[in-house]
């Protein structure tokens, strides 16, 4: 019997250790799907979040620590991994800043070298995260120890792209501390934090000064390539006892993807006491948050400088004076005409303009217009109409030209409607083509003369209109523009449409 043990004692053994392995790695493989589920979970729950459904994103983040509670995995870094997301949805989220530091504080008992996932960092999840982690170095190594400032580390797991976010979830996708205090006559600035997983194009302030009815907007300046964005409401606004304003984030097609206030219920700015020199407003330090911008390359904004625009149309309206062409009748007597008519055929309007200010805008503009359907002339008896032109004939005129100096008012926001008004005053001419088959005229075709008349070369009148917003620097323009005739009297509107480029 001992020798029978001896001499299998080897296989024996070797049986024992080829079993011990085989079932350490089925007990591994086993241990691994736990945590794959985990991961799987965790990836679910990031991809709820960028689509800003917070009790999803919970809910699945708690479904995995149970799944690490039950396989015992309460120490494994995927559980350490799950507590900085659910902290950072505590946090950024739902605002809970006491419960996402104590999932931090979880998180960095099982790790304390854990860093914070990049795409779930902001400054409040950064400073909870910071305070979590002197916390937890204190408890480990007792009072006096200083903790190094966590830093963010690339992602566990990427978010998945953004979806349209709810009416309810889009009022807290931005991050933005309201101002509450500024000074009047000082400009207030306004800094406010837009997940990229929002998909938003463009983020517009709009501001209400007091007394005045209606939002004024300036698009807000992003901050290098981050997610931060930045402008200020202008001096010439804060001139009252307060001013309101919110934040809204549009996508390509200009649809609200989120907002931070509404226009039913604005931020308000108190402006009775100091505020915008030398105090916080919207917890920084002006000063500081501008020396900031400079030095990280982002642009103080200072709204909409340049306006360039192409409109054309026709017009019409009321002339009183001797036509071009045919200025006396066969009897040689002065002809005078008066009454409405058409500009005929068209005219265009470039435009360049800067603006003074968000609603203000100073502009240079020409109107080229081009005239059909006037009758040339050709006289039978050049001598018994001594104004004949040409020996006999007579040319109408075939364009006019004018240089104008513009100023708009831009009158607020409406959605992505801006209503304006306007005045301009300059020197050229207006034609319109009249009729003037009532006269007695050598020379016309068979179905009477028509003549031009013009109108100038002091012109002056006012404007409304329309802008609507097809991208972040293109908008379509429709206005009618009224322009008087002086000394020759003429009164004419134009409807225009056309195209603006806003920068």
């Amino acid at each position: 019997m001992t020798l029978i043990s001896n001499r299998y004692r080897h296989v024996v053994l070797l049986t024992v250790f080829g079993t011990a392995v085989t079932w350490g790695l089925r007990a591994k493989a086993q241990d691994s799907e736990p945590v794959q589920k985990v991961v799987e979970l965790n990836k679910k729950a990031l991809a709820a979040f960028a689509d800003l459904n917070l009790d999803e994103a919970i809910k699945f983040l708690k479904e995995a620590l149970e799944v690490c509670e039950t396989h015992q995995l309460e120490k494994h870094p995927a559980a350490a991994r799950t507590h900085v997301h659910l902290g950072a949805v505590y946090v950024a989220g739902l605002r809970q800043r006491d419960n996402g530091m104590e999932e931090f504080k979880k998180a960095l008992r099982i790790d304390p070298n854990i860093k914070i996932t990049k795409t779930l960092l902001n400054p409040e999840v950064q400073s909870a995260f910071t305070e979590a982690s002197m916390d937890v170095s204190e408890e480990n190594a007792g009072p006096g120890s200083a903790p190094a400032a966590a830093t963010p580390e690339p992602p566990a797991a990427p978010p998945a792209p953004a979806a349209q976010p709810t009416t309810a979830s889009a009022e807290s996708a931005i991050l933005h501390t309201p101002a509450t205090e500024g000074a009047a006559g000082q400009p207030i600035p306004i800094r406010a934090q837009v997940p990229a997983s929002l998909g938003a194009e463009r983020v517009v302030l709009a501001y209400r000064p007091d007394g005045v009815t209606n939002f004024f907007k300036r698009e807000m300046d992003r901050v290098q390539d981050g997610d931060w964005y930045q402008t200020e409401i202008p001096a010439e606004a804060t001139n009252g006892a307060s001013i309101a304003y919110y934040i809204l984030a549009q996508d390509a097609q200009g649809l609200r993807v989120a907002q931070n206030g509404t226009e039913a219920e604005p931020h308000i700015v108190d402006l009775g006491g100091g505020g915008a020199s030398g105090g916080i407003i919207n917890g920084v330090n002006p000063e500081v948050a501008t020396d900031q911008a400079g030095a990280q390359g982002g642009p103080e904004s200072e709204g909409l400088s340049l306006w360039v625009a192409l409109t054309g149309g026709i017009g019409l309206g009321y002339y009183s004076g001797t036509p071009e062409a045919n200025r006396t009748d066969d009897g040689g007597k002065s002809l005078k005409s008066s009454g409405f008519a058409m500009a005929w055929a068209f005219q265009i309007s470039p435009e360049v303009g800067y603006f003074y200010s968000d609603s203000l805008l100073f502009s240079l503009q020409g109107r080229f217009q081009l005239v059909t359907g006037a009758s040339t002339v050709k006289f039978s008896d050049p001598d018994k109409n001594k104004a004949a032109c040409n020996g006999g004939t007579c040319q109408p005129s075939h364009y006019a030209m004018a240089g104008l100096a513009k100023v708009t008012w831009f009158l607020g926001l409406f959605g992505r409607f801006a209503p304006f008004l306007s005045f301009a005053a300059g020197a050229g001419q207006i034609r319109e083509v009249v009729d003037l088959k009532k006269y007695k005229l050598d020379g016309c075709p068979p179905g009477g003369c028509k003549d031009t008349v013009v109108g100038g070369p002091v012109l002056f009148g006012p404007g409304a209109g329309v802008t609507f917003e097809l991208s972040e620097h293109f908008s379509l323009v429709a206005g009618v523009n009224v322009l008087v005739g002086v000394p020759k009297v003429m009164a004419n509107m134009d409807a225009n449409l056309g195209l603006a480029y806003l920068r």
